[in-house]
């Protein structure tokens, strides 16, 4: 169910040094080898696509399912307009076609649908109407935050190396000691952004090292409980 007190799952009930790999905006170019690579080292991320990319990709949905990943709602449109969700209610959008538009692109995932909404920002009145609607509510569980985190999008665009990005990540995650991570396969609202995305690199950079900090990794599930 959506939480319609907005009410954030982060994974601080996760115990000490457990991590939930996230991934947002996709699915793009890095989204196939950054599962592939996971997949290999026996991690089930989760990856929050964003359906306008996705109804044009749907070997790609079906590939991350079969490599045992989780697929996410993270809106139709992405709405680049600062707020978010709250701001597209606000003009008078369809807030609940954003969420159930891309969830019908996800008949095959596990229900409930993980949500995560556009820049983490779900408010007390988004929560609510999209909690009022039956079916929605039935369908998804969120709504999902995050506990660790940098701004990889903002390294991408400042031609940072991604072991660079990798090293900060790894503060945030001992600085945090368990929880969602949160990352990003590509950009939904800005293509210079997305072209220059190094997610992959990013990832075969990051997970050896958290490892070697003594951190495991879990599905998102263990953080729903």
């Amino acid at each position: 169910m959506i939480n319609a007190n907005a009410a954030q799952i982060t994974g601080a009930n996760l115990p000490y040094h457990a991590l939930v790999m996230t991934y947002d905006d996709g699915p793009g170019p890095n989204t196939l080898p950054i599962a592939e690579y996971l997949s290999g080292m026996g991690i089930e991320a989760t990856f929050f696509v964003v359906g306008k990319f996705a109804e044009k990709q749907p070997e790609v949905l079906a590939r991350l399912l079969k490599l045992g990943h989780r697929l996410g709602n993270h809106t139709w449109t992405h709405y680049k307009e600062e707020g978010g969700l709250a701001k597209q209610l606000a003009d008078g959008g369809d807030i609940v076609g954003e969420l159930q538009q891309t969830a019908d692109l996800l008949g095959a995932a596990a229900k409930p649908i993980p949500f995560r909404a556009p820049y983490g920002e779900c408010p007390p009145a988004v929560a609510h109407v999209l909690s009022a609607d039956a079916k929605l509510n039935a369908d998804h569980v969120g709504h999902i935050h995050w506990r660790i985190h940098w701004p990889d999008w903002a390294g991408w665009r400042d031609g940072v190396d991604p072991t660079v990005v990798a090293t900060c990540f790894r503060v945030a995650a001992r600085t945090m000691e368990q929880g969602i991570v949160l990352l990003h396969d590509y950009a939904a609202n800005d293509e210079v952004l997305a072209r220059a995305n190094r997610g992959a690199e990013l990832t075969r950079a990051l997970v050896p090292t958290l490892i070697a900090d003594g951190f495991q990794f879990v599905p998102l599930a263990n953080a729903l409980t």
